[in-house]
């Protein structure tokens, strides 16, 4: 069996670089492995779409969920099974699916076992996701994070960023139009559209997302009786008690929505960013083969 392993050399931190020498160690030993070490930022991307069409029989992706999204999008359609190693700093669908994180030797037994999943992938009008989109807040914070301050202090860089955008971020106005041609408007800080539960690490967001369901699951974070110091505290409630605890969040099924804003806002996908509103986000049903624990 033929088999790629593409490894990010710059996900995680100190314990996910120990565990990257782990993993080069195995794949030198491993025949029927091939190893790619990324460069660039679409690397893995380009990477993982020549293999697809080369006949590969595996892709493994070593680092965190930017690095899945990458090895996503290059795979597109074609129904080469995706093995997880996870190193990056969130790991954000390792939690979700139940991987254990910085631990290669556990990642990789899953992968040997071969159980796999048919699950749903997300796009937009360019590019596919596996975990959410989401448009204002959140993507204003990450991109107020640059990637240099990221490697060094991990999900801590993003502790500073929030209390800038609490103090500079003001709401946009919406507009969601769903597939059934019904519209939602509303003042809202963030809307977010989620193919699974988790938001990050092993907080669920959305309780009722599953990745084979073929629907997103819309929650639209609205200004009104919401300040954005209140906005932190509700998304908090709603991490921890697995429910929509505000009554200025609203929540949507739908297997696609149209998300426009006025002013503009930008976007994120698996927490990088990518685009902004004015977008068009659907369900691509059962498209990627994952393998599971």
């Amino acid at each position: 069996m033929r088999s790629l392993l593409i490894i990010n050399p710059i996900s995680g931190q100190g314990k996910a670089a120990r565990e990257k020498r782990k993993l080069l160690d195995y794949a030198s030993a491993a025949a029927h492995m091939r190893t790619v070490i990324t460069s660039g930022p679409d690397d893995a991307a380009e990477t993982a779409q020549k293999a697809a069409h080369d006949g590969y029989d595996l892709i493994i992706a070593a680092g965190g969920d930017g690095t899945i999204n990458q090895v996503i999008n290059g795979i597109g359609d074609i129904g080469i099974p995706l093995g997880i190693v996870p190193l990056g700093t969130g790991n954000v669908l390792a939690h979700d699916l139940g991987i254990p994180i910085h631990n290669t030797e556990k990642a990789l037994e899953i992968i040997r076992r071969g159980k796999t999943r048919r699950v749903d992938v997300a796009k937009t009008n360019t590019r596919r996701f596996i975990l959410m989109a989401g448009l204002g807040f959140d993507a204003a914070v990450i991109d107020s994070v640059s990637p240099k301050v990221k490697d060094v202090f991990g999900t801590m860089a993003y502790a500073p960023a929030i209390i800038e955008q609490l103090v500079k971020f003001t709401p946009a106005r919406f507009r969601l139009t769903f597939n059934d041609k019904s519209v939602y408007e509303t003042e809202a800080y963030a809307v977010i559209a989620a193919n699974c539960g988790t938001y990050a690490y092993n907080f669920k967001i959305a309780r009722q997302a599953i990745f084979d369901d073929g629907l997103l699951d819309i929650m639209v974070f609205e200004a009104g009786a919401l300040t954005a110091i209140n906005l932190v505290g509700q998304a908090l409630d709603t991490i921890f008690q697995g429910t929509i605890a505000h009554p200025s969040t609203s929540y949507f099924r739908a297997a696609k929505v149209r998300v426009e804003s006025e002013p503009s806002v930008r976007m994120q996908l698996d927490g990088d960013l990518h685009g902004e509103s004015g977008v068009d986000i659907e369900v691509v049903p059962k498209a990627l083969s994952l393998i599971v624990p």
